[in-house]
């Protein structure tokens, strides 16, 4: 685990934190509230530094699977927990968060069976009236797509070229993915393992793949996986949680 820490010390995934929260500035989303969680926060810091220094918020909570990546932002002073967040009630009393901040782990999720526990465990952790942000490189159909009835869609803006910052709310439902779709994106499992080139095809969309290049898919490839040339559905949520 320490080689996680070390490899991926505050290494961002599709956009810089300030670029995410400013937005929600803008939107006025998340201003001057209570309590803020970071979910998959992985070994960035600058989230948590982000939502006070440009939203204001007074306590900041990150979360990751990862118990490195968590020991890493404790020694850099970052209130962090290593918990799974569709189990998160221990750590999170259901309905205290003011606003979820999500950059790119619902899109690594996607390549996993967890999405539907995932969402839950974020819709239960907020309050009535509290929002969802998420930061995806999906497109807004395929989002749009995605979530069920317990969601309230309030806002999909483009916050860069490749990423999209979208907004939710709770809503009525019960249903956190929508009824009988497949999550958009979501990894064929039973064509894997698949050699790098036709992963990087089954990992990403045609307009993702127009601005993250073959050769810098390879790159990070060989630093997260030295020597490989075949990925395994495994491999391939892995690497997207490492640049997540």
């Amino acid at each position: 685990m320490a080689d996680y820490a070390a490899q991926q010390k505050e290494f961002d995934w599709l956009v810089r934190p300030s670029v995410m929260t400013k937005a929600l500035r803008e939107l006025r989303i998340g201003c001057d509230v209570g309590l803020a969680v970071d979910v998959g926060c992985g070994t960035s810091s600058g989230m948590a530094a982000a939502l006070r220094e440009d939203l204001g918020v007074r306590e900041v909570l990150c979360l990751d699977t990862d118990a490195a990546a968590v020991e890493f932002l404790r020694r850099a002073g970052v209130h962090a927990f290593a918990c799974d967040v569709a189990d998160a009630g221990a750590v999170v009393a259901p309905g205290t968060v003011d606003v979820v901040v999500d950059k790119a782990a619902l899109d690594c999720l996607l390549c996993s069976d967890g999405v539907r526990g995932y969402l839950g465990g974020v819709r239960a952790m907020l309050k009535a009236d509290g929002s969802y942000a998420v930061a995806s490189f999906r497109t807004e159909a395929e989002l749009r797509g995605l979530f069920g009835g317990a969601w309230r869609w309030m806002h999909c803006v483009e916050i860069a070229p490749r990423c999209r910052l979208v907004i939710l709310t709770k809503g009525p439902g019960a249903d956190v993915l929508a009824p009988r779709a497949v999550a958009p994106g979501a990894l064929p499992r039973r064509r894997f393992p698949l050699p790098v080139p036709d992963a990087y095809e089954a990992m990403f969309t045609e307009d993702e793949r127009a601005y993250y290049a073959l050769g810098d898919f390879r790159g990070d490839v060989a630093a997260a996986f030295p020597g490989a040339t075949m990925l395994s559905a495994a491999d391939a949520a892995s690497f997207l949680k490492r640049m997540g």
